[in-house]
């Protein structure tokens, strides 16, 4: 069975977590002011401060910061004093920011046929969407031996361990990465499972999430120390598609996974396409890259692809040998890449620590929406 948020990304043009669809509010502050980041969801209480309506964000990592809202709100979208208001945040390019309405409901105090405490409780799409961005759950059960050591005590009869044992042998090593290898593993992954079989084209096609959704109806009713992880490991995938989906209805593109190897740590990659507005050039692809590895250590590369054939690279690195390696090694990079018929334009190998977050993020506190901290 396919449940709600797991087909959340095939229809970008209606995703269910916005209400009526409505336009985004534009926000003059930028996200640094505010403590925000990217993809980041807010709850605000509307207050009423002189002739105007105010956000006064809930959550600690945003106290005493708050947003006069314009006098002129977007179309559909409703705010009263004493609402409280549930945004996505949609940082632009130069630090301001877009707040998406994903739901706002009334103060229960003293209204007729108020909703109940059961059904204000957030949808399974609104709590995926306070995921941690780094997927850690999903990072944690890919590492070499990690799956194994959850399914190594189940019988050969549990539903779905047949499908991830194979899954497991699929995987290659990272050496043996080509073009088509990471098409496969992008394949079976689970992130486009729902889509392919939609137009038909995922019959036969063993993936991660499929196996794991499999498992986990099993789990569920025959308990188990493995329910925890992987349900925590197929929310992690259903938040980036939750994340995709959404993005898509502002003509922007992101898509983030977790590449899986049989000989080393997972690798995280994001691929990220920003708005093209009519009239300039078609924006660069952006692609980043995080892993941590036993032969190189942790590495962080960003690649971007611009005009179609322009590559732009930054590589961080924490090792020193790791460093000098990759400067060596440029020359030969910049050969390949001309073969191909790409032209780099620099490569910058940098002895440090990558990007982080623009924000660190925290978990809500408890008592808000969701405290994924229990």
């Amino acid at each position: 069975m396919i449940t709600g948020a797991e087909t959340a990304h095939l229809n970008p043009k209606t995703p269910s977590i916005f209400l009526e669809g409505r336009l985004p509010l534009v926000v003059e502050r930028t996200a640094a002011d505010l403590a925000l980041r990217d993809g980041q969801v807010v709850q605000a209480t509307v207050e009423t401060k002189l002739d105007r309506l105010r956000l006064q964000f809930k959550d600690p990592a945003q106290a005493g910061r708050f947003i006069d809202l314009p006098k002129e709100l977007p179309a559909g979208l409703r705010l009263a004093a004493g609402d409280t208001a549930l945004f996505r945040v949609q940082v632009q390019n130069d630090g301001s920011i877009w707040l998406r309405p994903l739901q706002a409901q009334a103060k229960a105090a003293g209204t007729v046929g108020a909703p109940t405490g059961e059904a204000q409780m957030p949808q399974r799409a609104q709590q995926l969407g306070f995921r941690p961005p780094d997927m850690a759950a999903l990072a944690q059960l890919l590492r070499p031996g990690g799956l194994d050591s959850l399914l190594q005590n189940l019988s050969p009869a549990t539903p779905g361990l047949a499908a991830l044992q194979q899954w497991q042998n699929l995987r290659p090593s990272m050496a043996q990465l080509t073009p088509d290898k990471l098409q496969q593993l992008m394949q079976r992954s689970g992130w486009m499972t729902e889509a392919a079989l939609l137009n038909g084209q995922a019959s036969g096609v063993i993936d991660l999430k499929s196996g794991l959704r499999q498992l986990l109806r099993w789990l569920q009713t025959t308990g188990g120390e493995a329910l925890g992880r992987i349900q925590d490991a197929v929310d992690d995938i259903e938040s980036r598609q939750i994340t995709a989906a959404e993005t898509l209805t502002s003509r922007e593109w992101v898509f983030s996974m977790m590449l899986p190897f049989a000989d080393t740590e997972p690798v995280a990659l994001r691929f990220v396409r920003g708005r093209h507005a009519p009239g300039e050039e078609k924006a660069p692809l952006v692609i980043h890259l995080h892993t941590r590895n036993r032969d190189l250590g942790e590495v962080w590369l960003q690649t971007r692809i611009s005009s179609e054939t322009q590559v732009d690279m930054v590589m961080w690195a924490l090792r020193e040998d790791v460093v000098q390696r990759a400067r060596d090694m440029s020359p030969n990079l910049a050969e390949e890449l001309d073969s191909a018929g790409l032209n780099m334009t620099r490569l910058q190998v940098i002895h440090g620590p990558g990007p982080a977050e623009p924000v660190p993020w925290s978990p809500p506190a408890t008592g808000s929406l969701l405290d994924v901290q229990t």
